[in-house]
């Protein structure tokens, strides 16, 4: 039973090969997710009109609306819907302009089940992890934004800057250059974990405090907003905290008086510890580099098995050849030359039913092994594959005649024959290498 509260993926199947999107479909919906399919780019373009959809899978090369108009159409209608393309070999430049538009990965046709599975749930987690990152960076944005307006607000008397500023930050700095005179409010202090006794107050004692790679940073950026050159003074950096290790810092101000040639007489700004933020960026960039990983492995262990499999292959088809060259052989060799001497044996008109009835239920069982070899091997009668078969396993003309209990001149009048029915006549080729290459 589906549980209402985790909703199925769900995917919209573009492709106008029936048993192809029928295939897939099917598929799909057996690994749980929720597919819609559609034959054409027109019919998937209604669709996103109309429904939200996870995931977009769109062949290329489509008549009407192709591949690029769907992808189009998602990014236009539905920008946070991820797109698979599906495209042949013969178009590995169309799936590379594909994900210049933004198609987020594509796969060859025609492409295994477990293959598409692997890249659609590869979507869906750089998906989730986008979106992740987007409701952080939106919760950060609203937060500085928060701070923005407070900190305008407060611009309206000094006194009631630095109170309400300090008590809604981290901390509430105030920088006079006239006089060289500097003001830490209490927050500020606190968030180091120091107090007024540690006599932290002037901007020498904060320089002292900084991160020695972040130094030259903070005081040219500093020095670019007293000259005017910026609008406004912001920047993060690293300071050492009372218990000796390092609190990323954001720290925005702004010069609130100028001199006549622009250069600031008065900074005022905030002190904001946002050490957790960079925790949090470091996880999302260790969460991606794992994801990045994970996806190599997953492609090398796939290409591992593709191998294996096609190994596996290869051992089977070869082991049904030898064993159909083997029924066949012992077919020639131990019943059918019986049978033609028991048809000439003076049977009974009963008894020789009986005989042809045993060499049809003879031939139908050899039948599926007979056809997968040349079509010119048919043309044998029984006894010339008898002796085909003796030839291939590198018998010569009298050893057959002894086997066979035949004369030699029969047997050379039956190699003839092969090498007629087989089209080499005028060939110099070894009758033995040609049976070799077609038993």
């Amino acid at each position: 039973m589906e549980n209402n509260n985790h909703p199925k993926i769900s995917i919209l199947f573009v492709d106008d090969e029936e048993i192809i999107r029928k295939s897939f479909a099917r598929e799909l919906q057996m690994e749980d997710f929720a597919v819609t399919a559609v034959a054409s780019g027109s019919e998937a373009i209604s669709a996103l009109e109309n429904d939200q959809f996870d995931l977009v899978i769109t062949d290329l090369m489509m008549p009407d609306i192709d591949g690029f108009g769907v992808l189009k159409a998602v990014k236009k209608l539905r920008p946070q819907t991820s797109v698979i393309i599906l495209t042949g070999y013969g178009d590995m430049r169309g799936a590379i302009d594909a994900l210049r538009l933004g198609a987020d990965d594509f796969t060859l046709k025609p492409c295994e089940h477990e293959e598409l599975v692997f890249r659609i749930r590869r979507c869906l987690e750089k998906q989730s992890l986008l979106q992740r990152m987007a409701a952080q960076n939106q919760q950060l944005e609203e937060e500085i934004a928060q701070r923005r307006l407070i900190e305008q607000q407060l611009m309206e008397s000094e006194s009631r800057f630095r109170l309400a500023l300090d008590a809604s930050s981290n901390g509430v700095w105030d920088r006079n250059l006239s006089t060289g005179e500097v003001y830490f409010g209490d927050n500020w202090h606190r968030t180091l974990g120091y107090d007024e006794t540690d006599k932290i107050h002037d901007y020498e004692s904060f320089e002292n405090l900084l991160h020695h790679d972040d130094r030259d940073n903070v005081l040219a950026l500093r020095e670019a907003h007293t000259l005017g050159q910026t609008n406004r003074y912001e920047t993060e950096f690293r300071m050492r905290n009372k218990s000796g290790s390092w609190q990323w810092i954001l720290s925005r101000g702004q010069a609130v008086t100028r001199d006549e040639q622009g250069r600031a007489l008065r900074i005022i700004g905030t002190h904001t510890d946002i050490t957790r933020l960079k925790e949090i960026e470091a996880e999302l960039k260790r969460a991606h580099e794992e994801l990045e990983q994970r996806v190599l492995e997953r492609t090398a262990e796939l290409y591992q098995s593709n191998i294996a499999l096609t190994v596996l292959l290869k051992k089977r088809e070869e082991d049904k050849k030898t064993m159909g060259e083997q029924v066949l052989a012992n077919t020639a060799h131990l019943i059918n030359p019986f049978l033609d001497r028991l048809k000439e044996s003076g049977l009974t008109e009963a008894q020789l039913v009986l005989a042809e009835i045993i060499q049809a239920n003879v031939d139908e069982l050899t039948s599926p092994f007979a056809n997968t070899f040349s079509t010119k091997l048919v043309r044998l009668t029984p006894a010339e594959m008898q002796i085909a078969n003796l030839v291939k396993l590198g018998k010569r003309t009298k050893e057959i005649a002894d086997i066979l209990h035949l004369s030699p001149g029969t047997i050379s009048i039956h190699r003839k024959n092969i090498r007629k029915k087989l089209e080499m006549t005028h060939q110099k080729t070894n009758l033995q290498s040609m049976l070799s290459m077609d038993l």
